[in-house]
C-alpha cells in the first residue's frame, strides 16, 4: 500500500511520525506533497526514505490511499486539480471536519479522519467516518492503520465536530490547565519547571487509574475528605468549570461552523 499526503503542517506531521515510529508502514511507501518544500526538511532529515514531492497530481496518481491534509479553504482547490489523477481503486480520506464528504464530488471512496497531534506518540482519539462508497475493506485497512497512533472511533459525519472538540482541539485545553495549575504553585515555593513536572506527572498518574476503569467521582471519594482541604478546592472547580467548559464547547462549535473547523497546522 501506497501511503499519500497532500499538506504537511503540524497534524500531517505528528500522525505521520507516529504512523512510522509504529512500524504500521515503512517509509518508503509513503509520499508526501507540500507546495512548501522547506516545511518537509525535518522529515527528509528524518525519514530520507519518505518521497517528497511539490506536485500534489504526482502524489495522487502514485497513492492507494491519499490524505488531504490542508485547510478547508483550500479543498477544493486541491480536489479540482487531482481529481483527474485519482483512481477508482483508492481511497480519499479527509484530514478535516469541515469539509462534508458530500461536497467533495469525487468519483472515489471518501472518508475522514481527525486525529490528534498526540498521533506523534501512538496516543490519543482519531475520529473516523467513513462515506457510503467505502466498502469493508477500504474502511478496515484505514481504521486498522489509524490504530496504530491510537484509539479509532467510528462515529456519525455529525457528530464530528463535537467530538472534534474534545480529542483534537482537547490536547491545547489540557495543556493550558496543566500550564496554569503549576504556575498558581510558581512562587509558592516552587519553581515553574518543578510545578510543571509534578501537574504533568499528576495527571499521567490520575489518567492511569482512570484507564485502568476508575470513575472520576471515585477518585475524587478516594482522595477528598469531607471539610478536607481538597474538598475545598473541589467545591471552587465544581462551581466554576461547568459554566467554562460549556462556553469552551460553545464557543468551538460557533467557530467550526463559522470558519470550517481546521484544526492544527494544516498546509
Amino acid at each position: 500500500m501506497k501511503l499519500g499526503i497532500i499538506g504537511y503542517g503540524n497534524m500531517a506531521r505528528a500522525m505521520l511520525n507516529g504512523l512510522l515510529e509504529s512500524g504500521a508502514l515503512p517509509p518508503s511507501d509513503v509520499i508526501v506533497s507540500s507546495r512548501t518544500m522547506s516545511r518537509m526538511a525535518p522529515l527528509i532529515e528524518r525519514w530520507p526514505e519518505v518521497e517528497t514531492t511539490s506536485d500534489n497530481v504526482l502524489a495522487a496518481r502514485r497513492s492507494d490511499v491519499l490524505l488531504i491534509c490542508v485547510r478547508s479553504e483550500q479543498v477544493a482547490a486541491v480536489m479540482n486539480e487531482i481529481r483527474p489523477s485519482l483512481s477508482s481503486a483508492g481511497h480519499l480520506v479527509l484530514i478535516n471536519s469541515g469539509v462534508r464528504i458530500a461536497d467533495v464530488r469525487a468519483d472515489v471512496p471518501v472518508s475522514k479522519a481527525i486525529p490528534s497531534i498526540t498521533a506523534e506518540v501512538g496516543r490519543g482519539v482519531t475520529l473516523i467516518h467513513h462515506g457510503d462508497s467505502v466498502d469493508t475493506a477500504r474502511r478496515e485497512r484505514l481504521e486498522g492503520l489509524l490504530s496504530s497512533v491510537g484509539r479509532t472511533m467510528v462515529v456519525d459525519e455529525d457528530r464530528l465536530d463535537a467530538g472534534t472538540c474534545m480529542t483534537s482541539c482537547g490536547p491545547a485545553f489540557i495543556a493550558t490547565f496543566i500550564d496554569h495549575f503549576a504556575r498558581s504553585a510558581e512562587g509558592r515555593g516552587y519553581t515553574y519547571d518543578e510545578a510543571l513536572g509534578m501537574v504533568t506527572e499528576t495527571a499521567l498518574a490520575t489518567a492511569s487509574l482512570m484507564e485502568a476503569g476508575q470513575r472520576p467521582r471515585s477518585i475524587c471519594g478516594a482522595v477528598a475528605t469531607e471539610g478536607g482541604i481538597t474538598e475545598k478546592g473541589l467545591d471552587v472547580m465544581r462551581r466554576e468549570l461547568p459554566s467554562m467548559l460549556d462556553e469552551v464547547m460553545d464557543v468551538v462549535l460557533r467557530e467550526h461552523c463559522r470558519t470550517g473547523g481546521d484544526v492544527g497546522g494544516k498546509g
